[in-house]
């Protein structure tokens, strides 16, 4: 069980960095400044965001979304993290 709230922790921390990663890179591409590597995170959230749909939010709300999510998920990856 305890293998098994490690693997949980560790997926969860991963899908929390990915976020944040996309995360900064809308808002990087919102204000066009930054590096060109950022940006292109921008770009690929804003291709993931029309595939999935969610186009209609918009700039702004797309990346605030993304921050309560990634949020969220840095939230449960503390919380089902083992307990000594």
């Amino acid at each position: 069980m305890r293998v098994l709230g490690w693997l949980l922790c560790a997926l969860l921390f991963g899908l929390t960095l990915a976020l944040a990663l996309l995360s900064l890179g809308t808002f990087a591409s919102l204000a066009g400044t930054g590096p060109l590597w950022l940006r292109s995170l921008g770009g690929l959230e804003g291709a993931l965001a029309e595939q999935l749909g969610l186009e209609g939010l918009g700039g702004v709300g797309q990346a605030l979304s993304l921050m309560v999510l990634t949020s969220l998920c840095a939230a449960l990856a503390a919380f089902v993290k083992p307990r000594a």
